[in-house]
């Protein structure tokens, strides 16, 4: 049986970032175990005949200082810094992200549906809460025109759930909300004013996301992977992985899904139980291939309308030309569905095929102009979804692990809508946490 005083579980971004800043506190009786052959999670990357993936279109958003500093510090100028530039494709057109502050260049009847429904929104000035649906939320604030065209089939698309049932606490600070005066400036020109946490990012110039999570790895002493969690009982202090054995802990740092972590907890009780089953979350398919040419200078695209499979496609190759080979570009494709259980996944053979009329009518391929190095990575666990269930869910379930000295943590052990950065704070803020309430090995 193996002995630690810290056991991570997950080696992703967040454990990975978990686990490093323990090293750095020079706190040494922890172990990092990480189900698959690498570290990395879905933040990590795969090579192929000259392309880097990532397992979806993961950027760097830093807000903080500290995250900044830290990021810089572990890509040693392997980092690009650009500002965003991305749209929607509706009605045949690209107008500018986000929709509602950029409805020049549709169709004149759809613009004045969506300013008039704004500016009507605005002055009814209703007081929706988060916890409100979100179909209600947005269109209090927004109005019936851009919900109409915009934010109630892209979310739907999206979030593969009815929007009845999504809740609006996910928003901030994700869905920008501009003033009246910004919506009819962004109705008569092309406006070049930039909204919302992502209108600066940074990037990896070679080496795709895996990068940064290698360079959390280096100097992370105890990690060993292939070891999946079979079963933890907080009772015994004792966790079991296929290819570790037992594991004797005194706390835990989890980061894998919320939901699948409880089903593996040894005596929880039941109303813990009950609630991790509430919980839900969407599945996203990512296919990720190669064009032979230059396609685009965008950043990303979003599609709302149905006769688009997916929800958006951006061009990796456009964050660092480093990723595709010299001349091409690298495209990842987003699709999303409903997690239903392992064997559930859509038909990829047939929206495979779906894909490059879509991209041909969005003018980002050419006639007979086809895909090259495809490949599918696919996320089952995605997007968190914000039901109504959700937070009281967590409510119960928090409470219960904390007691029983493990934090979740992380946009999956949180259960929660996060970005990088995030998950980065959140494993040091953990292991700093935890390196007080135990005496450090030296």
């Amino acid at each position: 049986m193996t002995d630690t005083d810290i056991l991570i579980i997950g080696g992703g971004i967040t454990g990975l970032s978990a686990a490093y800043h323990l090293q750095r506190l020079n706190f040494s009786d922890y172990l990092l175990a990480e189900k698959n052959a690498a570290c990395g999670g879905l933040c990590g990357s795969v090579r192929k005949n000259g392309f880097t993936y990532d397992y979806s279109g993961h950027l760097l958003h830093l807000h903080s200082g500290y995250g900044k500093k830290l990021v810089k510090k572990l890509l040693r100028g392997n980092l690009g810094r650009l500002s965003r530039d991305t749209a929607i494709f509706s009605h045949g057109v690209y107008t500018r992200y986000p929709f509602q502050a950029n409805t020049y260049g549709l169709p004149p009847a759809v613009v004045k549906e969506c300013v008039d429904g704004f500016l009507k929104a605005h002055r009814a000035d209703r007081t929706v809460s988060p916890d409100a649906p979100f179909k209600d939320w947005a269109l209090a604030v927004f109005g019936p025109g851009i919900c109409r065209h915009f934010m109630h089939p892209y979310n739907r698309k999206l979030w593969q759930t009815p929007l009845d049932e999504l809740t609006a606490d996910w928003c901030a600070p994700f869905v920008p909300r501009p003033n009246p005066q910004d919506v009819i400036a962004g109705s008569k020109a092309d406006n070049l004013k930039q909204f919302g946490y992502n209108a600066d990012f940074y990037y990896p110039l070679r080496g795709g996301c895996q990068t940064l999570c290698d360079a959390l790895a280096k100097p992370v002493k105890n990690i060993r992977t292939g070891c999946e969690l079979t079963a933890i009982d907080f009772i015994a202090g004792t966790a079991f992985f296929k290819g570790l054995g037992a594991v004797r802990f005194k706390r835990v740092i989890n980061t894998m899904p919320l939901k699948k972590f409880v089903k593996l907890i040894k005596h929880a009780p039941v109303k813990v139980e009950n609630a991790a089953e509430k919980l839900k979350i969407t599945s996203v398919c990512n296919l990720n291939a190669g064009v032979a040419r230059r396609v685009s200078e965008k950043h990303w695209v979003y599609f709302p309308e149905k006769e688009f499979p997916f929800y958006r496609a951006g061009l990796a190759s456009n964050f660092s030309p480093h990723v595709a080979p010299e001349g091409t570009s690298s495209f990842y494709i987003e699709v999303s569905h409903p997690q239903t259980g392992r064997g559930s996944r859509p038909d990829l053979e047939k929206i495979q095929r779906a894909i490059p009329p879509a991209l041909r009518r969005a003018g980002l391929l050419g006639p007979g102009e086809k895909l090259l190095n495809p490949l599918w990575m696919k996320l089952d666990d995605a997007y968190v979804v914000y039901n109504r269930e959700r937070k009281p869910a967590l409510e119960t379930i928090m409470p219960y692990l904390e007691k029983h000295g493990c934090l979740s943590i992380g946009r999956y052990g949180a259960w929660k809508y996060s970005f990088m950065e995030e998950a980065l704070l959140e494993g040091r803020a953990a292991a700093v946490e935890l390196a007080g309430r135990l005496k450090p090995v030296r």
